[in-house]
């Protein structure tokens, strides 16, 4: 299967909610990108997307249309492997290495004529359900918008926090005030806080049935990070710090988490996401498949992902291509607060033309 043509497609893709912003950094759009790769008169299609505070949009798309390009063009598609390796030996970006990892996967699924989670031995269940992210708000704001989100049956939130102990707790205290436990509640700090403030909002939050807090400290401080593992009353959960399997492996050999966040953009490849999967379970730690805006291709190919796993938890953040305009593809299906896993070759999405 001779690749015989590669397509780049930059996309800027605005923000549902322009008002955006995390504890590190604000956004009301999002530079996305559409890798498509022929071969056999079939087209596999992957992408990705750049981020503000990790991988700028012109060195991402240099890299595209560089070296993954390059790697990709007059390769033979079901030689994947070899593909992808000389993609990493160019240096580049996870972020670049997915978007090319999920086409030829794309493009093989296509080729068997097989849904993608089928090659990783089929689904184990038919949907996932969907957690989605809500940017730092005033607490009514925070509470409008989430009963936005409720109203599209989705029920669980991770919520971006990181303006201080005492404005972070009225938030969930807002939201259990109007929702009770009809909703489910993570929140994540992008690092705002001292291991010592940490462990304070963990204690201060304990009564509002938070399932976990993401990063809640600056993600190179792996010592203070198992400090409030140690001393939090509520499971906290490691995201920028792990970045392949190895530093998986840091985290729990530290006991710095008790949750690891995987993502197809910072992992880089789907073998990369289940090598990380199984360093974790040897430790016994949680794996939560988590994500970020961009093209729906990025949060499908997580869903099949998830459906095929039984060690990751039940709802993922396989919703974010919903939080943008502009979707390219068409083909995801949600119903009920969940991404439907289908039988479609592939993905199971297709591009207008």
């Amino acid at each position: 299967m001779l690749i015989t043509d590669v397509r780049i497609t930059r996309l800027k893709m605005p923000r549902v909610d322009p008002t955006w912003r995390t504890a590190s950094y604000a956004s009301g759009s999002v530079e996305s990108f559409i890798l498509e790769v022929d071969a056999d008169g079939m087209t596999g299609i992957g992408g990705t997307a750049a981020h503000p505070k990790s991988m700028p949009a012109e060195k991402l798309a240099a890299e595209l249309n560089g070296p993954v390009k390059a790697a990709l063009l007059r390769s033979d598609a079901l030689s994947g492997n070899l593909i992808r390796d000389a993609i990493r030996r160019a240096d580049v970006d996870a972020r670049s290495l997915i978007a090319a990892d999920l086409a030829l996967y794309d493009l093989l699924g296509k080729a068997a004529r097989l849904p993608c989670h089928a090659l990783w031995g089929g689904a184990l269940r038919p949907r996932v359900p969907i957690d989605r992210m809500v940017g730092i708000k005033a607490p009514d704001d925070l509470v409008a918008h989430v009963g936005q989100l409720l109203e599209q049956g989705i029920t669980h939130m991770k919520v971006k926090v990181g303006t201080g102990i005492a404005e972070d707790v009225e938030r969930v205290r807002a939201l259990r005030r109007a929702f009770a436990e009809r909703i489910s509640i993570g929140i994540d700090g992008n690092g705002a806080y001292t291991p010592d403030e940490a462990i304070t909002l963990s204690r201060s939050l304990e009564p509002y049935n938070v399932l976990l807090i993401e990063q809640p400290i600056n993600y190179r401080d792996l010592d203070g990070l198992a400090r409030v593992t140690a001393a939090s009353p509520i499971p906290i959960m490691a995201d920028q710090c792990v970045e392949d399997a190895q530093s998986a492996l840091d985290v729990c050999r530290r006991k710095a988490a008790h949750v690891v966040s995987v993502k197809l953009t910072k992992m880089g490849s789907i073998d990369e996401c289940r090598r990380v999967f199984d360093v974790c379970a040897a430790f016994g730690l949680r794996v939560h498949l988590g994500g970020s805006a961009g093209p729906a291709v990025v949060d499908i190919a997580a869903a099949h992902l998830a459906a095929s796993c039984a060690a990751v938890d039940d709802d993922c953040e396989v919703g974010e291509f919903q939080a943008l305009s502009g979707e390219p593809t068409s083909g995801a299906v949600v119903k009920n607060g969940c991404v439907e896993i289908g039988d479609a070759p592939g993905w199971g999405l297709s591009l207008g033309r």
